[in-house]
């Protein structure tokens, strides 16, 4: 399996790799990868049932279906996306609200084409985990906006859903770890920055050897053998909040002769668990321009300069395509909080003055008082002298 490659230099330089990452002509990423000791490959073949979401971070489910039109992305959007909706409202616990944001197809061969806005990327052979915390935050906040503490208030998962296509499974299959043998530290956060412009894109999870990861696979994975696998969830209750995975070369003495290619589909989903007794907010009158993109099947179509060779459905491009209306919204939230913080600001300056006024009252009260003791003393005892001097003769 490639893991990051056990280097002193990690101690004091964080991983950075660029994506795509085959675009890396000037050799802008640290990331340097090894392969580790051989490992055992686990097949999964009729034991299927042994394996879950939470305990292991991932499942196969048997769940044939009747779409074909791999190279359209409108039709997946409007008629393949609908279907994994329901697998998972079938197969997840907790679907409150589910949310598609990244779609892709995979294959070898020719990286650049593209067929009615798909393109194809080539596979992803590095132990890694998609996404760490701090860019499932940002993925949130993008998408949600003004609702995103709503949703991280609940449960927040992100679950890939990955197909294999057209064919079984001959030559590269997705080998997974099971996520319940994760230790604090195996993941090390990565920043990925853009190809072309060298700027912050987001972060994933890369991954040093060691001995215990459990690592599984399914022979022959065919179209009805579809793999749900974890790369975030904010329960810490459960023993698998994520799990690694790679893609595997199949050794070449056990590819039958004339078979295909690998082609498989992958889409990532949001899976939200709204928080128990807190109010859901209203709906925003303009929605986010990829929620719209979404329901529409209108996702775009990229081109050379972009920041990834597949197609991006996701909330990443939320940081390109900015609604209008949201981000005056959020400006004037902004400007107003700015405001009620200077009036707090104001309020609490007056009640000092207010406070030191009335220190300053006590004080001069008491010295009143003192002085007017002091006179009474005075007066008493010129009132004892005048009364000794009548006294004498």
């Amino acid at each position: 399996m490639p893991y990051l490659r056990d280097d002193p230099l990690y101690d004091t330089v964080k991983p950075i790799q660029v994506t795509p990452n085959f675009l890396d002509r000037e050799g802008r990423s640290n990331v340097r990868l090894e392969s580790g000791p051989p490992e055992i490959l686990n097949d999964v073949r009729g034991r299927e049932h042994e394996f879950n979401l939470d305990a292991n971070g991932f499942c196969y489910v048997h769940s044939p279906t009747a779409f074909k039109d791999w190279t359209s992305q409108p039709q997946i959007a409007k008629q393949y996306l609908p279907d994994l909706e329901e697998l998972l409202r079938r197969e997840v616990d907790g679907c409150d609200e589910i949310v598609f944001y990244d779609t892709r197809i995979r294959q070898e061969g020719d990286d650049g084409a593209r067929v009615l806005g798909l393109s194809y990327n080539p596979f992803a052979r590095q132990v890694h985990v998609d996404n760490t915390e701090r860019s499932v935050l940002e993925k949130v906040h993008n998408y949600a906006d003004l609702k995103a503490d709503y949703y991280l208030s609940g449960r927040v998962r992100i679950i890939n859903i990955w197909r294999p296509v057209k064919h079984p499974v001959y030559d590269c299959g997705l080998a997974i770890a099971d996520g319940g043998k994760l230790k604090e530290g195996d993941v090390i956060e990565c920043d990925r920055v853009r190809h072309d412009t060298g700027k912050y894109w987001d972060t994933m999870g890369v991954v040093k050897y060691r001995p215990g990861y459990d690592w599984y696979y399914c022979s022959l994975q065919d179209e009805a053998d579809v793999l749900l696998f974890k790369n975030y969830d904010s329960a810490t209750n459960v023993p698998a909040r994520s799990c690694l995975h790679t893609a595997f070369d199949v050794p070449p003495s056990e590819i039958l002769p004339n078979t295909p290619t690998r082609e498989s589909i992958e889409v990532r989903a949001f899976i939200f668990t709204h928080p128990k007794g807190l109010r859901r907010p209203s709906g925003i009158s303009a929605p986010h321009p990829l929620a719209v993109q979404l329901e529409q099947g209108n996702l775009r179509l990229v081109d050379e300069h972009s920041i990834t060779d597949h197609l991006r459905t996701d909330i990443d491009e939320a940081n390109e395509v900015k609604d209008a209306v949201l981000l005056l919204r959020r400006q004037e939230i902004r400007r107003l909080e700015k405001e009620c913080q200077g009036l707090v600001a104001e309020r609490a300056q007056r009640q000092q003055q207010l406070e030191d006024a009335g220190a300053q009252l006590l004080q001069a009260q008491q010295q009143i008082s003192m002085q007017a003791e002091h006179a009474d003393a005075l007066e008493r005892k010129v009132r004892e002298l005048e009364a000794n001097l009548a006294l004498q003769p």
